[in-house]
């Protein structure tokens, strides 16, 4: 830092003020060193009756220097300012304390004026700290500008979405409504022709009709006519029988005879012209029936013009509601596009995925359908060591009420409030609820039979609280918190039996499955306090595991090896995979094997419910026999009855005429702990493969 002993003293001066009208002192001021001498002034010319202190007098009027001090000031500032432009310094703070030091040392010279210049420069000082302090004020509403910018960004995509949405329901709203528009559009110009058809033929029928009425009327009328004459006839020749029974006149029998012929005559030409006039008209019956249909095919036209003409308003309404949210849809378009330019990129979340314990996987499932400030949380969450599965829970749940199909730890109406359990809570409580249904079940009950589980979660819920209350809330809290985490092997497992889509039975074989191979893993050849060599340890778990892969065997392993022994590499302290840690959850190594159980088992259902086919509705007891042998070829007598056995929910050998449905079939055996007893037949090849090839590399 340059001080001002690194310049010269002023020398003697003679201060001249050309705005004051008082003649100045031929006495000068005397400065710092003592002289009296003249203030140098630069342009020279300007007085020239003064003589400057710095100017030699060899020098002519005409070369003007600059006063030493000034130059040397110059050259100060020059330099400093020089020495930042080097370092790349583009702060105002620092070209400003250069100057504020060349200023400094320009009072420290006048000593005359120092106050004066002190004193402003003071001023300046207090004014420049006011506009900073402003400055640091304003930071945090900068900040909050920036926030309700984002903000505004947020709602903005979200109306943006929902518009988005929107135009989309309404233009395939309108898409159906114009192609309805268009049925209806032809649906009426057929009736339209089938009406017109129907009145051309129906004015046919009617000028048929009347002529057949007016022949009708003729005929009758000869009719009439033909039977008075045939009356006339009979009662003449009645009369003449009375008067002569025994001779006739020959005359008048050739009379009667005559005349009858030319009646006879007159009567099959009239016949036959009311058969030629008359044969094509229809019965009156028939023109009633037409005249209903064509009343009925009226009333219809009028209806579809009605609907016609409603449908063309509504379609005329859709059209400017259409154009309407096509000029939304554009203005939105065009805010898009500015913000698209404008506004600030959204962050890429997923770069916060290696940092989360659990990795990629885990976040995805913490993260998913999440909004910005509900990541933030989750982060802050995650640093703060709490439970990010949490965030955006309710604050209350709903009463489910008071059915008796509901379970009894269920039963309640209103607001029920949420603890947010945590998973170690969760783990903790069902561990310790399994452990109290075993006393429970072997004190009270017999023959292997068990007890309800929603009915024991009541009755453990009151000997834990005498409330009605706090058993509901508790109820309420491990009921959702297990379905929040069913993804967890041990507590969706727990949530599953607990739903009635498994049974029990899975838990407890599950149980017994580690037992067995804990103690198998104990009685291998190098097991020895606790410990198990890696060879002998991956021996056990594939003479336990019959129907696993060897990738899930290597699973097995690499899962196992958070228990391999620091000091020796090559043992495992197998006891450890047994244990719980301090959240009450499962070593990895026993979670891999409830997870690889669970997938197999799906898969293993699955394949049988393939093999007997979409298009079958029931199943016969042969039929899933032989559906599970050709899924399961190495599956023994007694293993296959009992997966029959709990297929088809019959306790003991089914009897063969049974049948049942496929869905309940296959329900049943998702619903028991059904399991694949050997290896698929595509892994019995592939290691067939590897058995020849290793025995051709040995030899």
């Amino acid at each position: 830092m340059y001080t001002a002993s690194k310049l010269p003293p002023i020398s003697d001066i003679t201060i001249h003020d050309s705005n004051d009208d008082i003649t100045p002192n031929p006495k000068s001021q005397t400065v710092n060193d003592g002289k009296v001498g003249v203030l140098d002034v630069w342009p020279a010319n300007s007085m020239p009756h003064v003589q400057s202190a710095y100017v030699p007098a060899t020098v002519t009027a005409s070369t003007h220097p600059k006063p030493k001090f000034l130059k040397d000031l110059e050259v100060f500032l020059h330099r400093e300012l020089t020495i930042l432009d080097r370092l790349n310094t583009t702060s105002h703070e620092a070209r400003m304390q250069v100057y504020r030091q060349v200023f400094e040392f320009l009072i420290q010279e006048f000593k005359t004026y120092k106050p004066l210049l002190a004193s402003i420069k003071n001023e300046y000082e207090t004014y420049i700290n006011e506009l900073k302090e402003k400055v640091v004020e304003l930071e945090p509403l900068k900040a909050m500008i920036v926030t309700i910018a984002e903000e505004c960004d947020q709602k903005v995509m979200q109306l943006r979405d929902l518009e988005r949405k929107e135009i989309e329901e309404l233009k395939n709203e309108n898409k159906k409504l114009s192609s309805k528009i268009e049925d209806i559009k032809e649906d009426r110009q057929t009736q339209n022709e089938v009406i017109q058809k129907l009145q051309y033929e129906l004015s046919a029928e009617h000028e048929k009709y009347r002529d057949e009425a007016d022949s009708r009327k003729l005929l009758i009328q000869d009719i009439n006519d033909l039977r008075y004459q045939y009356e006339e006839l009979i009662s003449a020749r009645d009369q003449g029988r009375t008067k002569d029974n025994t001779q006739e006149d020959a005359v008048m029998l050739r009379i009667a005879l005559e005349r009858c012929r030319k009646d006879l005559i007159e009567s099959q030409d009239k016949i036959t012209e009311y058969q030629a006039n008359y044969g094509d008209v229809i019965p009156r019956r028939d023109f009633e029936k037409i005249k209903e249909k064509y009343t009925e095919l009226t009333n219809i036209s009028t209806n579809l013009k009605k609907q016609f003409t409603k449908l063309s308003e509504e379609h005329s309404t859709l059209q400017t509601v259409y154009k309407q949210v096509l000029d939304q849809r554009n203005n939105f378009a065009r805010e898009c596009d500015i913000l698209r330019r404008s506004a600030t990129p959204r962050p890429d979340w997923s770069k916060c995925a290696p940092y989360i314990e659990g990795g990629s996987d885990r976040w995805a499932n913490i993260s998913q359908d999440r909004t910005s400030d509900q990541l933030v949380d989750i982060l802050l969450a995650e640093i703060a060591g709490a439970d990010p599965t949490n965030i955006g829970a309710v604050e209350y749940f709903e009463g489910l009420g008071v059915d008796e199909s509901i379970p009894k730890y269920l039963r309640y109406e209103g607001k029920i409030r949420n603890f947010r359990t945590k998973k170690k809570d969760v783990l903790y409580f069902i561990n310790e609820l399994w452990e109290e249904k075993a006393k429970y079940d072997a004190q009270n009950l017999s023959d292997g039979n068990r007890s309800d589980i929603q009915d024991f979660i009541y009755e453990y819920l009151k000997t834990r609280h005498e409330s009605e209350a706090l058993i509901v809330e508790w109820g309420y809290n491990l009921h959702y918190a297990c379905q929040r985490l069913s993804k967890d092997p041990q507590i969706g497992l727990f949530y599953n039996i607990l739903s009635g889509e498994v049974d029990e039975i899975v838990h407890h074989k599950q149980q017994q499955l580690f037992t067995n191979l804990k103690l198998a893993l104990s009685k291998a050849p190098s097991a020895k306090e606790g410990c198990i060599s890696i060879k002998d340890f991956s021996q056990v778990i594939r003479k336990s595991f019959t129907s696993k892969t060897e990738k899930d065997f290597a699973e097995l392993e690499e899962s196992a090896k958070v228990a391999i022994d620091n000091d020796v590499p090559d043992v495992i302290k197998y006891m450890l995979l047994f244990e719980m840690d301090a959240d009450a959850k499962l070593s990895p190594f026993l979670l891999k094997i409830m997870e690889q159980q669970w997938d197999d088992r799906l898969i293993y259902i699955n394949e049988i419910e393939e093999a007997i086919g979409s298009d079958k509705r029931e199943i016969t007891v042969e039929e899933a026999r032989e559906v599970i042998k050709t899924v399961d070829p190495t599956i023994n007598p007694p293993a296959l009855e009992a997966c029959l056995s709990r297929g088809f929910d019959y306790f003991g050998l089914v009897p063969a005429a049974t049948k049942t449905e496929v869905e309940s079939f296959i329900q049943m055996l998702r619903f028991g702990d059904t399991n694949r007893f050997g290896r698929p037949p595509e892994i019995e090849r592939v290691n067939s493969k590897i058995d020849r090839v290793n025995s051709k590399l040995s030899s």
